[in-house]
């Protein structure tokens, strides 16, 4: 008597880093790599060859002793080894660093509180992490070479630093979807694209120029330090010999802007000697790296030089937002087609497309638009249009109420 075959078994998956400041309530991942919560069938898979992974993963709390769940990289072996790199590791946790806190600062700028992470720190790796064996754990770093026992972790996230639970919400799921797809061209192969590479060192630099400036003992220099880094991480996607500023200012004039705030030209910019008129996010870049030329060849930066004419907030602050813009630029963002909805019509769902899609652009020009404002006058001005949306819907209440009733009286 024949023997079946035996079942083949499905392809194992293997943990690469963990990161214990967000918990990402779902899975964000391309084929064969992913960022998952610790309750995802994959982990549980894992947990089953590797039980040390489960007690490591629990072994995590707050400076203050609260329990939290990290989310952890995974990698399946059935897929390509330089997807192994910790430069493919690092750019796919860059990546989502940028879908996530461009539009965070954008929406806090709008709505007056905290709408979520807004530093790179949150997406920290933990520099431990059970070895391939599911045996002890393992860190290497500039600094140490070392192993020890799972027991003796006592896993802490960082001090002073919100955890955060990462939803759909949260995330600029247009840029993340184009940058999954740029991710697996780039770290698929040994020799990616220049326009490739050159994307995910921009992504690096701007995660580095998102972190936390310092800690309590946050300084003018801390602050500016970080400009610095943003005005690189724009200037990497399209280099020049000198004047690169200028490449930077002709990619946000080639993007479509919807609010006149961001689309008007009446400012004067950094590095235009004819006086021509540009638009708030070419000034914007202009002044932020103006602000890094200041920093880094030693010139004077007085306490307010972070707030410069006509801004009444301080420039880093919009560093982000505006690099989701760069990126639009670089990427040729386009509006996401999505699958028809039935009982809609074609036209329907198409404005559905763009309401949804054009979502995250719509905050991040809104969040732009608040640095010409005190967050007092901006609060004031959103009153205001509340005002007169609700008085325009009442007039059209109030037309809508007068035909039904003449179409009443005409029937009697």
């Amino acid at each position: 008597m024949s023997r079946a075959p035996k079942a083949k078994e499905p392809p194992l998956w293997w943990p690469m880093f963990s990161l214990p400041n967000v918990h990402v309530k779902f899975p964000i991942q391309v084929e064969g790599f992913a960022l998952v919560p610790a309750d995802d069938f994959r982990i549980e898979a894992i947990k089953k060859k590797q039980p040390r992974l489960g007690s490591f993963l629990k072994r995590f709390k707050t400076e203050f002793g609260d329990a939290v769940e990290p989310s952890t990289i995974i990698w399946r072996k059935d897929r390509p080894d330089t997807y192994r790199s910790i430069s493919a590791i690092s750019g796919f946790r860059d990546l989502i660093s940028m879908s996530v806190i461009p539009l965070s600062w954008a929406k806090t700028h709008r709505f007056g509180h905290v709408q979520g992470p807004m530093y790179s720190d949150t997406f920290a790796v933990y520099p431990w992490m059970v070895d391939n064996r599911g045996e002890g754990l393992i860190t290497q770093t500039p600094s140490l070479l070392a192993y020890h026992e799972v027991k003796r972790l006592r896993g802490q996230t960082m001090a002073a630093l919100s955890f955060h639970q990462l939803d759909r919400r949260d995330v600029d799921m247009l840029l993340l979807n184009e940058l999954l797809k740029r991710w697996e061209r780039c770290f698929s192969t040994d020799s990616p694209a220049v326009e490739d590479e050159r994307l995910f060192r921009s992504l690096n630099m701007a995660n580095a120029a998102a972190k936390l400036p310092a800690g309590a003992d946050t300084n003018l220099y801390d602050v500016v330090r970080s400009a610095a880094l943003w005005a690189s991480a724009f200037e990497i996607l399209y280099p020049a010999k000198n004047q690169a500023f200028k490449g930077v200012y002709a990619a946000l004039e080639s993007i479509t802007w919807n609010l006149s705030a961001c689309s008007d030209k009446k400012y004067q910019v950094f590095g235009d000697k004819n006086g021509q008129r540009r638009s708030l996010p070419v000034w914007l870049f202009g002044e932020i790296n103006s602000l890094r030329n200041d920093a880094l060849h030693g010139n004077p930066i007085p306490p307010g030089r972070l707030t410069v004419a006509p801004a009444k907030q301080p420039l880093h602050m919009f560093a982000a937002p505006l690099y989701r813009m760069i990126l639009t630029a670089y990427l040729d963002l386009k509006l996401a087609p999505r699958r028809p909805v039935g009982g809609r019509t074609p036209y329907e769902n198409f404005r559905l497309d763009h309401f949804e899609s054009g979502e995250y652009q719509r905050n991040i020009e809104a969040g732009l638009s608040t640095i010409m404002y005190t967050p007092e006058e901006y609060r004031a001005r959103r009153q205001g249009d509340a005002s007169d949306a609700w008085a325009r819907g009442q007039a059209i209440k109030k037309a809508i109420e007068e035909v039904e009733a003449k179409g009443k009286g005409d029937a009697g």
